[in-house]
């Protein structure tokens, strides 16, 4: 194939009418002709964000980023209600050993479990314990990240003392209950406590609990912020590294939670099992007698829940917010000037390259404009390249690694 240079002095006349200061760019007509169809390429998804990032002091920019922001804040707090919900009425139940940050007001409400006024304040504490990440990250890293992250446990506090008021907690967990009447510990006589034999509540419970929190820590991720806690370090090192979020998560979590399984396991450990043994009662029938066992489990449904959980979340995570993933997209036109023409009105800061063919069914010349870019660049992209010419075709496929600079300030 043939790279092709240029494509005529047509193309010089199309220039960026966002970045009015630059000198490289002149201002262009609000309709421009390309070829025989009239595109308005201000108008297009990617034109309007690079001219609200130039332009963040004009009066309709800030209107729309107010907007933004709102629309932001309602999905933090659509984020702290899916998270409270799935802890209170499902993690609860399967007994999951938290990961990070949060595995500090949790171990303080079971050391203070005989007090059960305690629950209440777990958002407060767990505010309280991203304090020192907060000092230490928080001025290295984007700001409005970091209000939107303290936004989340704003509402998180609000909707945990909400969901922890003793009728709406009630309602929650039997309204919303896999296995009425379980319990994870069964008291045979008094003081006689045993873990429940019956543990598939605890999975079903994990993995359901495990989806929820997912979605809202996704949400709060899609929508400029965290859930707070590691959720703050992994950012700090995703940022730096240009790394996909969910791999340092699965990082930072299972590192943490194996902590906590430790500690967990010395202050929270499995109660002792029991087997029932039929014993003849000499009159023709059998009795019941439990026989205590003198061991405890080590690693039972309760850690394999909170691993479970740990890959469920952050698998989700990847699925929903794959902030660094890369694709190569690859446009089959006949007429490349008018993707070209919209590549410069963006300013696009992807590198690209122009191959030509010729078509086996037409016989007629035609181009591929070959490009690496991000997969949250790639569908505004898409989109606009569609409404500027509905007769191209894109291909889009995944790229593994790269090697050399890759600008990633769309997302960053």
């Amino acid at each position: 194939m043939k790279l092709i240079d240029r494509f005529g002095n047509s193309l010089n006349k199309i220039c960026c009418s966002i970045n009015k200061k630059s000198k490289k760019c002149e201002l262009v007509k609000k309709n421009e002709i390309i070829g025989e169809q009239i595109v308005d390429l201000n108008q297009t998804k990617m034109a309007q964000y690079q001219y609200r990032s130039i332009n963040n002091k004009d009066k309709k920019v800030r209107k729309q980023n107010r907007i933004l922001t709102i629309r932001r804040l309602f999905f933090m707090f659509l984020s702290a209600l899916l998270f409270n919900f799935g802890v209170l009425a499902f993690l609860s139940k399967a007994d999951t050993i938290p990961s990070g940050v949060s595995g500090i007001p949790t171990l303080i409400v079971t050391l203070l479990k005989d007090n059960s006024e305690i629950k209440k304040y777990f958002a407060l504490m767990y505010l309280g314990a991203n304090i020192p990440l907060l000092l230490l990250f928080g001025f290295r890293i984007k700001r409005s990240f970091v209000l939107l992250t303290l936004s989340f446990m704003l509402f998180q506090i609000v909707t945990n003392f909400v969901f922890t008021l003793e009728p709406v907690e009630k309602f929650i967990k039997t309204a919303f209950d896999v296995a009425p009447g379980w319990s994870s510990r069964i008291e045979l006589k008094p003081g006689l406590i045993v873990d429940n034999p019956n543990t598939w509540p605890i999975f079903i419970n994990g993995i359901i609990g495990s989806l929820f929190l997912g979605v809202a820590i996704a949400v709060a991720w899609k929508n400029g912020g965290s859930t707070g806690g590691t959720d703050i370090v992994a950012y700090f090192f995703s940022t730096k590294k240009k790394k996909s979020i969910s791999s340092i998560l699965m990082i930072v979590s299972f590192t943490t939670t194996l902590t906590f399984l430790l500690i967990f396991g010395l202050v929270e450990p499995h109660s002792h099992s029991f087997t029932i043994k039929l014993v003849d009662d000499g009159k023709g029938g059998y009795l019941q007698e439990y026989v205590l066992s003198n061991s405890r489990v080590i690693f039972g449904m309760r850690e394999i829940s909170t691993l479970l959980y740990i890959f469920i979340v952050n698998t989700l995570v990847g699925i929903i917010y794959p902030k660094y993933k890369k694709v190569s997209m690859e446009i089959f036109t006949n007429d490349p000037s008018k993707v070209l023409a919209y590549f410069k009105t963006i300013n696009y800061w992807h590198a690209y390259t122009i191959y030509t063919a010729k078509s086996g069914y037409t016989g007629n010349n035609v181009y591929r404009i070959e490009t690496t870019l991000l997969l949250l660049e790639s569908k505004p992209i898409m989109r606009d390249l569609k409404a500027i010419d509905s007769n191209l075709w894109v291909k889009i496929k995944p790229v593994m690694s790269i090697v050399g600079r890759f600008s990633t300030k769309f997302v960053d």
